[in-house]
């Protein structure tokens, strides 16, 4: 441990903390609710119901519930957190106990990335029995997911689950008493654990006498068959060996049970044992004998000409020692399943028509069905249905069957839920004679809880469409769509939000004031009313007076076409409620908008296809508007205006600055091969003077080898600076630059500038500039894990931070997608994604004008659970900036992502001349191999040598290992052996290291690995 600690400490003097964050908490821009819900509901035993589900509300994934009663209230008030660790906790079960409580259970990865078993238990007013954070139920490395639960007959429950720990997927399970505590072996023991296969899919029931009786599929090679297991409450098995259930050739699963009477369990399953899927089931009594004939057939249409399969069945008791089993049939829909029923008694006799009963054979499907007895012989049922208009139109229907099977309610369902959108999960439950319907609703757009009452008579108690139990914002801020701009005295932000994703994506905008507050609503405006398509790539620009352009890529139409909104200073809208189309013609598509602003004008770029000589090829054309009119005639002028015999050269826009257009042109032969052109226009539309029509190449280097990507562009006071990822030579991406004058000229080297020289893939790259010159950042491979670094170029092409520049930080860990920006006294900062371990979080560090260092090394802004990605900043005019970046700390089964923001001082000093290089004395890299065993290899680069160096290994401990070097070295590349020995010649053990390079009054130091 004291290892541990020192290490801790070590690398924490080189990580800075984060003195300079000015909010006291992230602002969240756009962060979703995300409610997920599993049908985890129970009846209560005052007439009531309890829903539970997770949502992200406060940041990350928490487990809440709510108690609803037959009027409609919710009778906890706000819903009841049942746990909010860290991470994340999910997907729920309930199980109503013997004592009147209510045990829950969920996967909680508070600790493990791969998930454990936790437990609470609650009374009927909301209050939590046990721990605060529940109890652990199995905490083992290894997956764990997939519970179910029963209760015992002391007030406990019984919980199975699948675990990996074996590895493989099998079945372990826990007892937990009324008080929480394991009755079972520490973390549960092996319900089902074959050596040859998988168990997953389960049912289970309470036996009768504080037992547990569970029957499962067991998958080996992709052949499922069934068997079943009694466990008494000891965890001891009641049974000599497992019963098989069925083990017929084919597939056998979905296996679903219900008790019956005298001990007795029926179980019924989906079996592939002919050409189609039929309904099998058999009862079993409590010593485990099969008690029906073998096979019992619930139904099968193997016999008819075109058989139909039969799927997902589901069974429940009745009061009159009977069950009901309904599943999902395609046999008069070879497409879309309806909802068949059969009663059986306990002596195996089909009660009902033999071939089944129609539940509903509306149009379109019907599946999911859920079921509840009605205390009377008969059934409650709920299902979802599609019957108006199909997905994604799925509403929530349900049925009542009385004993002789007659429909109570209306013929083929009753509609519970038909409002817009999807309506699915639906669950049932009866409390005091009051059926209580709950389901997931997507009516806003997002998802919400809802649930509705009925009587026996199939009356509603509720309004019409049911009642919010608790609703939030769905979906989230797609990672790579999302776009900033300052303002005078605060920040625009735009993304595309799939809040609404099954009636179209669209864009959203919030502004942020520098006091950490926001100016709209939470989670922001649309910039259009809602359309029912897809908006996406959002970009936008702001004009003096603060009011702000945005321009996207709309799919209302059957192609895409780009679309823009002014917004005025306020927010409001002034281009209308749907938008601005850039032309009156409609092409076969139009993407990739980008805007800008220029002397009182508009600038609109995008990519439209152009039909050529039979052929459809992508050109980069152009709007101006003014006041809300096109200038450049009602369709655009196109930009790259190519001679007609090279028309079949496409060209994609990739960006604009005021009235510079650039995009990448690909060779006709040979797609791969690629270049970047650029062309400034007048305000008229026509091509500025030294500019050919076609523009110009940012390099006029021609070889095969000819691969340009992903410009970074800048206006300077000459003309516009630019630079790219070039992979000419060696296929590595390299990054070059280039300066053209306002005159189509080239102020550098017309092949391009390398801008770095270092033989590593160079990429993910952000510069600004200034009087002092063009500075940059990028992340560069040199040994496995991407580092960030920095340079200069003076404007004419000159090198100012050496051949390569330097590191902004030692720190030994993945670094990616940095982002520099510029304060007004020149000084810099940048901000990156950093993987400390699995997950990315966001760092930043202060470059002084000359190119110095501030403190002793980087330092956090956001390390909340899960990924941070893609951080962006915006200096103000206060000599502060905010950083916004995409913000994954709501995820879980798959990635959901926010936009959060923070604001950072400037810790920069005023450096009034501009153009005086810093002094670097060296660049110190990674050690490479690392890992290494025995020896490895340091290199740096000398620039200034002037004084001496010294190299040194140190310990974690900070004691000196090794002094390597010591003395005067040549400028230029170096490399040094360390062969793993110390100052005594002895070979050291297996650990971390320290290097250090020290010349003068400057040092840098990093990390390494010694693995034996």
């Amino acid at each position: 441990m004291k290892t541990s600690i020192t290490l801790f400490l070590l690398i924490f003097s080189i990580i800075g903390f984060n003195a300079n964050i000015l909010w006291q908490n992230e602002l969240a821009i756009r962060h979703g609710v995300n409610i997920e819900w599993f049908r985890t509901a129970a009846e209560t035993t005052d007439g009531g119901a309890i829903y539970v589900w997770s949502d992200t509300k406060l940041g990350e994934r928490d487990l809440y519930a709510q108690k609803v009663d037959a009027q409609g209230n919710l009778v906890w008030g706000a819903p009841l957190m049942i746990d909010g660790k860290p991470d994340r906790q999910e997907d729920p079960v309930i199980t109503k106990t013997s004592d009147g409580n209510y045990v829950i259970a969920w996967i909680d990865f508070s600790i493990d990335l791969d998930g454990d078993v936790y437990a609470q238990k609650i009374n009927n007013a909301g209050q939590l029995l046990w721990q605060t954070g529940g109890v652990p139920v199995c905490a083992v490395p290894g997956v764990q997911i997939s519970l179910n639960i029963e209760p015992d007959a002391t007030g406990g429950a019984y919980i199975v689950w699948v675990d990996s720990r074996n590895p493989g997927l099998d079945l372990y399970g826990q007892r937990l008493s009324g008080d929480g505590a394991a009755q079972w072996a520490l973390h549960g023991i092996a319900i089902a654990n074959s050596s040859t296969g998988d168990e997953e899919q389960n049912t289970m029931w309470a036996d009768g006498t504080g037992g547990l009786i569970i029957a499962y599929a067991l998958n080996i090679g992709g052949a499922e068959d069934l068997f079943v297991k009694r466990f008494l409450a000891d965890g001891s098995m009641a049974w000599p060996q497992v019963l098989a259930l069925s083990m017929a050739d084919g597939n056998q699963s979905k296996v679903k049970m219900a008790p019956i009477s005298n001990g007795e369990f029926v179980f019924v399953w989906q079996d592939a044992r002919n050409i189609q899927s039929d309904i099998y089931a058999q009862k079993i009594s409590l010593a485990g004998q099969v008690l029906w004939q073998d096979p019992f057939i619930v139904f099968s249409d193997n016999s008819a000409p075109l058989p139909a399969p039969q799927d997902n069945p589901r069974i429940v008791q009745t009061s009159d020692n009977a069950v009901v089993i309904v599943w999902e049939d395609k046999r008069l829909d070879n497409q879309n399943p309806d909802l068949f029923a059969q009663k059986i008694n306990a002596t195996g006799q089909k009660l009902w028509n033999p071939d089944g009963l129609p539940v509903s054979t509306a149009e379109f499907f019907q599946r999911q069905v859920r079921m509840a007895s009605d205390g009377n012989g008969g059934a409650y049922m709920v299902w979802e249905d599609a019957r108006n208009g199909n997905a994604p139109n799925i509403d929530v229907y349900a049925q009542h069957f009385n004993a002789a099977g007659q429909e109570l309610w209306t013929t083929g369902g009753l509609a519970i839920c038909t409002m817009p959108n999807e309506q699915s999960g639906g669950s049932v439950k009866v409390a005091n004679n009051n059926v209580f319907f709950s389901w997931m609703d997507m009516r806003n757009g997002s998802v919400g809880l809802y649930y509705q009452v009925l009587n026996a008579t199939g009356a509603p108690l509720l309004a019409a469409n049911g009642v919010e139990v608790f609703w939030g914002l769905s979906g989230d801020a797609i990672k790579d769509q999302y776009v900033v701009a300052a303002r005078q005295n605060d920040v625009v932000v735009v993304w595309h939000d799939t809040r609404y994703a099954n009636m179209g994506s669209q864009i959203f905008y919030q502004i942020v004031n520098l006091d950490g507050s926001i100016d709209f609503v939470d989670n922001g405006k649309s910039v259009t009313n809602l359309t029912g398509s897809d908006q996406l790539t959002p970009q936008v620009v702001v004009l003096p007076d603060d009011s702000f352009a945005i321009v996207w890529e709309d799919k209302r139409y059957d192609d895409s076409k780009i679309f823009a909104q002014l917004l005025d200073p306020n927010g409001n809208r002034m281009w209308g409620d749907m938008g601005l189309e850039l032309t009156t013609v409609t092409p076969l598509g139009q993407y990739d908008p980008f805007v800008s602003y220029d002397n009182g004008a508009i600038y609109v770029g995008w990519s439209n296809y152009d039909f050529i000589a039979g052929t459809f090829y992508l050109h980069v054309w152009g709007q101006k508007m003014v006041n809300g009119e096109r200038q450049w005639g009602p369709d655009g002028i196109r930009i790259s205006a190519l001679p007609t015999a090279q028309l079949n050269n496409e060209c994609r826009i990739l960006g604009m600055s005021k009235r510079y257009f650039i995009w990448k042109r690909a060779d006709p032969d040979d797609f791969t091969i690629s270049s970047l052109w650029v062309k400034l226009v007048n305000p008229d539309g026509t091509s500025a003077p030294g500019w050919p029509n076609q523009g110009v190449p940012v390099s006029t280097y021609v070889n095969s080898d000819r691969v340009q990507l992903l410009p970074q562009f800048k206006p300077t006071a000459q003309g516009l600076a630019i630079i790219w990822q070039d992979m000419r030579g060696d296929f590595l991406k390299s990054l070059y630059g280039q300066h053209i004058s306002s005159n189509g000229a080239y102020i550098l080297d017309p092949l391009g500038v390398q801008m770095t020289n270092s033989n590593h893939e160079q990429e993910m790259h952000s510069m600004v500039v200034g009087n002092e010159g063009i500075t940059f950042v990028w992340s560069e491979n040199q040994t496995g894990d991407p580092d960030i670094a920095i340079s200069r170029f003076s404007h004419s092409g000159q090198p100012q931070w050496g051949a390569f520049g330097f590191y902004l930080s030692p720190n030994q860990n993945s670094q990616e997608s940095p982002w520099l920006a510029r304060f007004h006294n020149s000084g810099l900062v940048a901000a990156w994604s950093e993987f400390p371990g699995e997950e990315s979080d966001i760092f930043y560090r202060y470059i002084n004008p000359d190119g110095s260092m501030v403190g002793n090394g980087s330092q956090i802004l956001c390390n909340a659970e899960k990924q941070q990605y893609l951080p962006v900043i915006l200096p103000m005019n206060n000599n502060e900036a905010v950083v916004i970046w995409s913000d994954g700390r709501a995820s879980g089964k798959t990635e959901i992502l926010g936009l959060y923001a923070q604001k950072i001082s400037n810790e920069t000093v005023s450096n009034n001349d501009s153009v005086t290089p810093p002094v670097h004395s060296f660049l110190l890299a990674q050690n490479f191999p690392n890992p290494f065993n025995p020896s490895t290899t340091i290199s740096f680069s000398v620039q200034d040598n002037s004084q001496s160096f010294e190299l040194k290994i140190y310990n974690v401990k900070g004691q000196l290992v090794k002094t390597l070097y010591r003395g005067h070295l040549t400028q230029g590349q170096h490399a040094l052996v360390w062969d793993g020995l110390d100052d005594q010649s002895r070979l050291v053990g297996s650990g971390v290291y320290m290097y250090r390079l020290s010349s003068g009054n400057r040092e840098e130091m990093r990390k390494m690995v010694m693995i034996k």
